[in-house]
C-alpha cells in the first residue's frame, strides 16, 4: 500500500472550569444612639475554600422604624485577618427594604468581611435596628 498513514489523536489542555459556592449570613441591625449616628454590622463566613475570588455580593437591607428623614447605608469589605476597610460602596439612599447587588468586591478573598453601615438622620432616638440585613457572598475556586 502506497500513502498508508499514521494518525495520531490530537490532545488540546482545555482549561477546568472553577467550581463555585456562596454563603449567606443573616445580622440584626444594631442601635443608633443620635442624629447623624451609625451602626456596622459584620458579615462573613470562615467556612470557604482555601482559595478563590469573589464573583458578586448581594445585599438585603432593611430600614430603621424610627420615624428618619433620610437612611443611607455604605457596603465595605475588609481582607482577611483585618479589620480596616479594603474598598467601599454606596452611600445607598433607601426608604423601604432594598436589594444591592454588587460587583465592587469581585476577585477578592471570600473570607473577608462584608460590613453593612446603616446612617439616619431624623426621627427619634436611640433607634432599635427591628430588621435583619443579609449578605450572600458568590464566589468560585
Amino acid at each position: 500500500m502506497l500513502g498508508s498513514a499514521l494518525i495520531a489523536p490530537i490532545v488540546v489542555a482545555l482549561p477546568a472550569s472553577a467550581a463555585t459556592g456562596s454563603w449567606t449570613v443573616y445580622q440584626p441591625q444594631g442601635t443608633i444612639t443620635s442624629d447623624g449616628g451609625s451602626a456596622i454590622t459584620y458579615f462573613s463566613k470562615a467556612t470557604t475554600p482555601s482559595t478563590g475570588q469573589i464573583t458578586g455580593t448581594t445585599l438585603l437591607v432593611q430600614p430603621y422604624s424610627n420615624g428618619r428623614t433620610s437612611e443611607t447605608v455604605d457596603v465595605c469589605y475588609q481582607e482577611p485577618g483585618t479589620a480596616t476597610d479594603y474598598r467601599c460602596a454606596g452611600p445607598f439612599s433607601f426608604s423601604s427594604s432594598m436589594g444591592i447587588w454588587l460587583h465592587s468586591f469581585d476577585g477578592l478573598d471570600p473570607k473577608g468581611t462584608i460590613t453593612v453601615k446603616h446612617t439616619l438622620h431624623g426621627g427619634t432616638y436611640p433607634a432599635a435596628g427591628t430588621g435583619v440585613d443579609r449578605v450572600t457572598v458568590d464566589y468560585q475556586y
